[in-house]
């Protein structure tokens, strides 16, 4: 498959970049149709059947019926969330998809090439069944080779072949973006990219940010303007209004101390004020929330912020001022950095993506030797994975066999036992969870878990309680988790799928949605 370009897609909840390696090397962001750097994440459905992605979505969302314009999806990968528009079915693979495919549109029709292959970024903390969602939505929007990296791990390698170029080091990213949050830690020897330690909250990112600031401009326009609340929260328009009001406010607060804005309700036009102040104290305990993260994620390799060389800000809304005070004020003596926040994921992304071996792509890091200038990144498992087993009390638990935080590739087995004696059959039952590796998170109850996965093994002739059962986990560099009992001389293997996954024709039939993406916004 030729493919002239090294392409890195930063699909992000509110906005998305594109990045690709020119002629002389250069890590080089694609502007969209519009001449813009970054893409909003914005989709609308107009009134010709079109799909309308990006500014003029975002700008025309005011018109439309809010049933009819899709933010933030992101937040929804993974989930069985689907929206119907005009008789056609929309999930958030689909969706996604529709935003990638007006990138690659505009990449296509700028260079007067078809790209077939990209590395698309996701949250570290995301599971299997988000990462394959997003790969999905890769292939849905017409792509067919696509890699799956972690956005910390993106923005790593962009930091590492720039500003800390020839270092080496153990840096911290703290990933605040607009919908979702991680904090991972990386060490960084040249060309290898190791991830040790990461932690993350899925519903949290400048969206919520956003509400807070919302919850403040009604606030304001009631107290100023004598409005009455129940006029905010009876119109749609109103509604709308806000939603992008909230996001403007809060980029003028990150460079003002003060701003001012308007908002027309019932035909009158109310002008209200917000200071930096207000909205910082309004939005402190989402700030804390990340500090507490940060100090999970530390606590998983039982470093101190001592052991870190530089914490890394990246994500659009690490911009906002009380972000890096924040952090400083808590860890006076550590080097915190703004880091290109919109655009270090989306280029980190197309240097992996130049320096890939595609080839070897889809198999485990373990059989690979890297290449001459190859980087080499070593994830770690985001969730803990194990089976349901009933124990000596009687009751079910999860009884996990590999760990969030693992480096990968894993290989790990674990020893069980028939229930009766002249078992025939056992069901090994996949559950995914959150749970560390200790005493605590190495038993714990099917409700704090996710079922991912199930397969049926015939048992031998003659088996006993006390006849052992093995099962082994291996999980690859890529995330993929392989599944396989043993017992006695009978064997059985399960590659874990995707709940959600589309299958090949549903594939196809997306595909063909993707047509209705507007090529001329």
């Amino acid at each position: 498959m030729s493919n002239e370009h090294a392409i890195g897609i930063d699909l992000g909840t509110t906005y998305s970049c594109l990045a690709y390696i020119d002629e002389e090397g250069d890590t080089v962001v694609e502007k969209n149709f519009e001449q813009e750097d970054t893409t909003p994440s914005v989709i609308l459905f107009n009134e010709n059947g079109e799909i309308i992605v990006g500014s003029p979505a975002k700008d025309m969302a005011i018109m439309y019926p809010m049933e009819r314009v899709i933010t933030a999806i992101k937040r929804q990968i993974g989930t069985d969330y689907e929206v119907d528009v005009d008789g056609d079915r929309y999930t958030p693979v689909t969706l996604s998809a529709a935003i990638l495919r007006k990138m690659i549109n505009d990449f296509n029709d700028n260079h007067g090439t078809d790209i077939k292959r990209a590395v698309i970024t996701c949250p570290a903390y995301f599971g299997q069944t988000e990462r394959d969602a997003t790969k999905t939505a890769g292939k849905v929007a017409g792509l067919e080779d696509v890699t799956i990296i972690n956005e910390p791990t993106a923005a790593a390698i962009s930091f590492g072949f720039g500003a800390g170029a020839g270092e080496k080091k153990r840096v911290m990213v703290y990933d605040l973006g607009g919908g979702t949050f991680d904090v991972t830690i990386l060490e960084i020897d040249g060309n290898s990219f190791t991830a040790v330690a990461t932690d993350g909250e899925r519903l949290l990112g400048g969206k919520d940010w956003d509400q807070a600031l919302t919850k403040i401009i009604k606030q304001k326009l009631c107290e100023e303007n004598g409005i009455d609340e129940s006029e905010l929260e009876d119109d749609d328009d109103v509604k709308q209004s806000l939603i992008l009001d909230s996001e403007t406010i809060k980029k003028r607060l990150s460079s003002a101390e003060s701003t001012k804005g308007t908002l027309t309700v019932g035909g009158k036009k109310a002008v209200y004020t917000i200071t930096r102040a207000e909205f910082e104290a309004s939005t402190a305990p989402l700030v804390q929330t990340t500090l507490d993260i940060i100090d999970r994620a530390l606590a998983l390799k039982n470093f101190t912020i001592g052991d870190i060389d530089d914490i890394i800000l990246v994500g659009g809304s690490s911009r906002m001022p009380q972000v890096k005070n924040g952090i400083s004020e808590k860890y006076p003596d550590t080097n915190v950095r703004v880091f290109d926040p919109d655009q270090s994921i989306a280029k980190g992304a197309a240097i992996f993506s130049n320096a890939h071996n595609w080839a070897g792509a889809e198999t485990a890091a373990a059989a690979h030797v890297p290449a001459e200038g190859e980087i080499t990144v070593h994830n770690v498992l985001s969730k803990s994975f194990g089976i349901k087993a009933m124990y000596d009390d009687g009751k079910e638990m999860i009884s996990n066999i590999i760990f969030r935080n693992e480096v990968l590739p894993i290989v790990s087995t674990k020893t069980y036992f028939p229930i009766d004696d002249g078992q025939t059959s056992i069901k090994v039952e996949i559950y995914e969870n959150s749970a560390s590796n200790n005493e605590d998170g190495k038993r714990i109850d099917l409700i704090d878990g996710y079922s991912v996965g199930e397969f049926e093994m015939d048992l031998p002739e003659g088996v006993t309680r006390s006849t052992p059962i093995t099962v082994k986990f291996v999980a690859t560099d890529e995330g993929i988790l392989v599944s396989s009992a043993d017992c006695m001389d009978q064997h059985t293997e399960y590659q874990l799928q995707n709940k959600l996954q589309m299958s090949d024709s549903e594939i196809r039939d997306s595909q063909g949605l993707m047509e209705k993406v507007s090529n001329a916004n």
